[in-house]
Formats: structure tokens, C-alpha cells, sequence
């Protein structure tokens, strides 16, 4: 089993607790960075794979989905900084 490898297990493993707490978590600002960081795990785990098998093709759907990523971030986090809770 190669380096590669074995960091690509430990980030299936860090990606699997953060969405867990995606699910578990009832703060919506902790859900947000959870997203953000599952995000970036896999995105880490998919240059790790290209850097595997040497396809190529596979730093390209990274940077692609790094760029989605980040703005999704942003319309999320613009999203729910408008999107207030009734008065009471």
C-alpha cells in the first residue's frame, strides 16, 4: 500500500466524521464550514487519485469543482447572513 493511498483512506475518513456532522450539527454557520471542509477534502482526495493513476483529466474536474465549491460557499454563507429568524 503506497503513501498515496493511505492519504487518500485518511481523507475518506476525515470526509465521512465531517459529514456526519453536516447531519448531526444544529448551528448552521458550523454546518457551513463542515460543507467547506468536506469540499476541500475531496477535492484533495481526487488530486491525490489523479496523482495515482497519472490521468490528468482528473486536476482538471479538481480545479473545476474547487472553483463550484467556493462559490457555492459564498451564496451559501451571503445566503444565510439575509436569511433572518422570526422575532418573537
Amino acid at each position: 500500500m503506497s503513501f498515496l493511498q493511505i492519504m487518500i483512506a485518511a481523507l475518506l475518513v476525515a470526509s465521512i466524521v465531517f459529514g456526519i456532522l453536516i447531519l448531526g450539527e444544529r448551528n448552521k454557520w458550523t454546518r457551513l464550514l463542515a460543507y467547506s471542509l468536506v469540499s476541500a477534502k475531496i477535492i484533495m482526495i481526487v488530486v491525490l487519485y489523479s496523482l495515482l493513476t497519472g490521468i490528468t483529466f482528473f486536476l482538471d474536474v479538481a480545479i473545476i469543482y474547487a472553483l463550484l465549491s467556493y462559490v457555492g460557499i459564498i451564496v451559501l454563507a451571503n445566503y444565510m447572513l439575509e436569511w433572518r429568524e422570526p422575532k418573537k
